[in-house]
């Protein structure tokens, strides 16, 4: 079954090995699709993408996150009602696994395993353990580069 917990934007912040952090990007449509014990947690990040300024900071995290996807060690959400709705679902399924999908429209889809934990500010953190699976375009990403337009 598929839920949606939040359809407004949201602030996302991410964080990568080696210390580069990003603090630009806003994720909508945040859903909820439950198979067994497993609960997929998707993020819409496409809007990102949708400015005329290619120097805007939402565009330029999307950009790296698109090359340093693999790199990606934690994404928190400030948002108390996401946490809640989440973590309602996630005491309904007996030992839960947590998976985190990604979604940049054309320019790919990533899905990491994923372990949550409340954040002491309110939120909610998901510390990544892998990267489970990657739909990337390659000719997407080169298009970007191209442009001149990457972090």
């Amino acid at each position: 079954m598929k839920y949606s917990l939040r359809k407004t934007p949201s602030h996302l912040h991410l964080a990568y090995k080696y210390g580069e952090a990003s603090d630009g990007l806003l994720g909508r449509h945040f859903t909820l699709e439950a198979e067994g014990r497993t609960l997929t947690l998707s993020i819409d990040l496409t809007p990102n993408f949708h400015t005329r300024n290619k120097s805007a900071a939402a565009y330029i995290d999307a950009v790296n996150l698109v090359h340093n996807y693999h790199k990606l060690r934690y994404l928190q959400c400030s948002d108390n009602l996401l946490r809640t709705r989440l973590i309602r679902a996630w005491e309904q399924v007996q030992q839960p696994q947590l998976r985190l999908c990604l979604e940049l429209g054309a320019c790919g889809r990533y899905l990491y395993a994923v372990q949550p934990h409340s954040l002491f500010m309110g939120g909610i953190q998901f510390d990544v353990e892998r990267v489970l699976e990657e739909e990337s375009t390659p000719a997407d990403a080169r298009s970007l580069e191209l442009s001149g337009n990457h972090a």
